[in-house]
């Protein structure tokens, strides 16, 4: 009945010296449930940034999913946090120019973007203070910042703590769901005003997609009744100028300092590399950082 329900264990033999199973981020988004997950954030960030307006506009990791795709800025870039060559088809067919970066160091200037988007970024990010504070020094005063993450509270989360059962992962491994209520702390020191937020997808950590699909009705269900276990988590924020500097913040107080960049590719599909070529003139990246 375990192995039913969970899964194939994926204990080593004894003696054998196997490694614990591990599941990518992107093996997750290959699941039923990562491809539910693609599919409701879709129509979530298309909901929220159709209005969003400005002249450049920012997406912070998860090539899978373009979340700009019904912005209309002129200006859309895309930080691609490991390789080029992982970026989808499906990006690439569209209007993002692709930077390969680290989104704890962004070689952005200060001020420079109207919208930024952070589809899981903190919950796979090794500092996930210093991304978000990234994300926040790009953005203008005013500018809009849309975050999803994993909820801890919910079922999907606690299907993966079958994992230590001897279960295999339900979600990536690398992954760890930052409380809500520290999310909205964050926000605040770093003078974010929450204007917007969505729970989603309540269903139970199923596998198949038939089972998940029998469950969809939970959806409706969870969001009157039970909206802080939902397995997804939405906030949208405005970045207001008073608060922008992190002052007497202990969590904050040890981020390092930021390091010039000599420069970032012209606007384009992929690139590699942005430390031996010149920006044009049009795009906002480019510019020394100032510390904080």
């Amino acid at each position: 009945m375990f192995q039913r329900f969970f899964g194939r264990s994926e204990r080593p033999d004894k003696g054998a010296g196997a490694l614990p199973a591990r599941l990518t981020f992107d093996g997750f988004l290959r699941t039923s449930p990562g491809r539910l997950l693609l599919e409701w954030e879709a129509e979530a960030y298309d909901e929220l940034t159709v209005d969003v307006f400005g002249s450049c506009a920012l997406q912070i990791g998860m090539p899978e999913l373009n979340t700009l795709a019904e912005n209309r800025m002129q200006s859309k870039w895309l930080i691609e946090l490991q390789s080029a060559a992982s970026v989808s088809a499906d990006v690439l067919s569209g209007d993002l120019g692709c930077i390969v970066a680290a989104p704890e160091l962004l070689p952005i200037a200060d001020e420079s973007m109207d919208l930024v988007t952070l589809p899981h970024v903190l919950e796979l990010s090794p500092n996930p203070q210093q991304a978000l504070h990234e994300a926040v020094r790009v953005l203008e005063p005013e500018g809009r910042l849309i975050l999803t993450a994993f909820n801890g509270a919910g079922f999907w989360w606690m299907r993966q703590q079958t994992v230590r059962l001897g279960a295999k992962p339900y979600l990536p491994t690398d992954m760890a769901p930052i409380p809500l209520r520290r999310l909205k702390d964050w926000f605040a020191l770093l003078g974010l005003e929450i204007d917007r937020g969505r729970f989603g997808l309540y269903r139970p950590g199923f596998r198949s997609a038939r089972r998940l699909h029998a469950w969809e009705w939970l959806d409706k269900a969870g969001d009157r009744w039970l909206p802080q276990c939902s397995n997804i988590l939405l906030l949208s924020a405005v970045k207001r100028r008073p608060g922008a500097r992190i002052v007497n913040c202990s969590e904050f107080a040890n981020l390092p300092a930021k390091v010039p960049t000599s420069g970032v590719p012209a606007a384009g599909r992929v690139s590699s590399t942005f430390s031996q070529t010149s920006i044009t003139p049009s795009a906002p990246i480019a510019g020394n950082h100032k510390a904080p």
